[in-house]
Order: C-alpha cells, then structure tokens, then sequence
C-alpha cells in the first residue's frame, strides 16, 4: 500500500509509558484536508533521521517533520514535574525521539544552557518561522486573488467540510481573508466566518453553515447581504454538496443567496438581524399608515 505524505509544521512529539505520539498542522492531509490541525496521529511504525528532518511512519501516514519547523513554545499546559523529568530522557538514550523529546522539554522551561542540540534547533526555528509566515501570506494572497476575480464574494477552496477552510473575500473595494472557528451547538455543530469592522478595514461579514451527514454536506444559515455570491471548490477527494447543490472534484461553483435558508434567529454580526427585525416591507407599510 502506498503511503501518503505529509509535510508537518508548528510540530511536537510526546510520550507516555514509552508510546510517542506525533501533533502539528498538516499541509494537505488525504482524509483531514489542508492545513489542517492533528492533536494526535495514529502510533508510530518506523522513522528515520536525515539532515535535520524526522520522518515519523505511521500505518496509514509518513509525516515529515523538519525541526526547523518545530513548535517554539511546546508543552503548554502539562505539568511542570513531568516536563523536567522529560529533560533527562536523552541523557543515556541514543533514540533520536527521546533527545527531540528532551530538547523540546528544555525549551518548554527556558533550560537551554550548554546544550548544543537544542541550540541548534533553535536557530534552525529562527529560520523555519520566518519562511512558515512566508508561505501562510502567500497562501492567503493566492486565494484574495482568485476572489477578486468576483464581485462581492467570499472564496472557499473546501478542504475539509467539518472543520472549515481558509475563507477570501472580495466586498467592494475590500479583500482579506477570514479563519474558520468551529461552534459546538446544542443540537449541531458549525462553522463559523465572522469579521467585525476595524480601524484597518472597515468591511464586515458573517458567512456560517452546518456541516451534514458523512461531513460532505454543507448547509448555509447566516450569509450577511454584503456578500452577492459564495463561490465554493471542491477541494476534497469527493463530491460534495453545498445548498443542495452537487459539487463535483476539483469544481467550482457560484451561489447566490437565493439557494440560502435563512434561519428563525439570525447570528448575523454584519446585518444584526433576528426574529424581531421588522422586515422592510412592513416599516415602510407602517409609515403610510
């Protein structure tokens, strides 16, 4: 079987009773999407060590992970006892796990005096953050430009229906980019794109949608009126369908809000709108009476 590969950043390896385990951002994973964050891979089979980059073999995945592109500030969140024992696994291990293990440790508690590998990857770091910026603007770049090729529109080049993908815009004069955030509802879940007005850019928008069934149905229901068309790709290794619309493989689609359902209450941080906006149609009934 032909394993897939994929390119890691912003990386950290842990373990627990001698059982490694791997976490960072993919950049295009075969079944999660692009850039898409992996709290845990499935266990490790096999890895080798070559020219400052691990690769960490699992059943399905090989995960290549330069060190340069290492997390720079690991271990958040765990206990302090446990990460200054980590410290001293690489002291009589040869393993090259166990010393990025104990390496990452250190740096966790700022404990990097005389030691010459954590050392060097820090400044390996120094230089992987300035290129993982680099290649984080030109993704978002690539992507405005292909939205300003519409008029009022959010761009989503789908990846991954459950968890959401990097969202361009392109609203009167205005371009950017807006990050999924991921709401866990009551009774379903959703992905959420908002923006608020600032001094910087003053364009707003609110563009959210359930995903459904096997994650490859999306059903929009808050789409602010600044945006006229949604223009969604098929990125994924499936059909998708948006608004009850097919979306086949590496297709793209323009929608318009007419294909939108429009819930009870709106969530709309553009428009403001709920159950008790009064439609336009009945103000302008009222003044005449």
């Amino acid at each position: 079987m032909n394993k897939a590969t994929v390119n890691m950043t912003n990386w950290q390896l842990y373990v627990y009773n001698d059982d490694y385990s791997l976490s960072g951002t993919a950049d295009h994973h075969p079944s999660l999407g692009k850039s898409t964050y992996i709290s845990r891979t499935s266990p490790l089979v096999s890895y080798q060590f070559d020219d400052d980059v691990l690769t960490y073999e699992t059943q399905n995945t090989i995960y290549v992970c330069p060190l340069k592109y290492m997390r720079t500030h690991p271990y958040i969140g765990i206990v302090a006892d446990y990460i200054k024992e980590l410290t001293h696994r690489g002291d009589k291990s040869e393993c090259i796990l166990d010393k990025i293990i104990a390496a990452t440790a250190k740096l966790s508690i700022s404990e990097t005096q005389n030691d010459v590998f954590l050392n060097h990857i820090i400044e390996l770091q120094k230089r992987g953050q300035i290129e993982i910026e680099s290649m984080m603007r030109q993704e978002e770049q690539r992507l405005i430009e292909l939205a300003r090729n519409y008029e009022d529109c959010v761009y989503i080049e789908v990846s991954n229906v459950g968890s959401g993908s990097l969202l361009a815009y392109h609203l009167g004069d205005y371009t950017g980019v807006v990050q999924p955030e991921l709401h866990s509802g009551m009774f379903q879940d959703s992905v959420l794109y908002m923006k608020y007005e600032s001094e910087d850019d003053p364009c707003s928008l609110d563009f959210r949608y359930f995903p459904q069934g096997l994650q490859d149905i999306m059903e929009t229901y808050s789409w602010s009126d600044n945006i006229k068309r949604a223009v969604i790709k098929n990125d994924t290794g499936y059909s998708l369908k948006f608004n009850k619309i097919d979306i086949f493989m590496g297709e793209t689609v323009i929608f318009t809000p007419d294909g939108h359902r429009q819930g009870l209450i709106s969530p709309d941080c553009h428009n403001g709108k709920s159950c008790l906006t009064i439609p336009k149609e009945r103000v302008k009934e009222n003044e005449d009476s």
